[in-house]
């Protein structure tokens, strides 16, 4: 996310958007609006580039467990208000595969729907360091 601070009356519109890639924990959204808020922003719409991020990602990508993950255990609405925002949407998964113009198979989507493009062991409470630690002693 790039970041843009409100400066003087700029935040005090009747309504900001806030454009992300993806929320993972929701930390970096809360700050972000509680910080519009606070410069007197009266409405915040949040509208995110992929899909909720539900499952860990094991190929290198800083999210380790469903645990840490917001969209994991909460539904949108709930996620929003999580987030201090009025109203949150995200892209869709088929909106995603069609703006990349690749086909879905040749993709990995893992972190959006579960399905992982290789096996992953069932005991994955070491999160995305469980794949790093089977590969190093094979």
């Amino acid at each position: 996310m790039k970041w843009f601070y409100p400066k003087g009356d700029l935040a005090k519109t009747t309504w900001s958007v806030v454009v992300d890639d993806s929320i993972v924990r929701g930390n970096t959204q809360r700050a972000l609006i509680r910080m519009l808020r606070e410069a007197g922003a009266l409405e915040i719409h949040v509208r995110i580039s992929s899909p909720p991020v539900k499952w860990p990602c094991f190929y290198g990508i800083d999210f380790a467990s469903r645990a840490e993950l917001i969209a994991s255990g909460l539904e949108i609405d709930e996620i929003r208000r999580s987030i201090g925002a009025d109203t949150l949407g995200y892209v869709s998964l088929e909106g995603l595969v069609e703006a990349t113009t690749i086909a879905e198979s040749k993709l990995c989507t893992a972190c959006f729907t579960g399905n992982y493009p290789i096996e992953v062991p069932a005991d994955i409470s070491n999160g995305k360091n469980l794949l790093e630690i089977v590969n190093n002693y094979e």
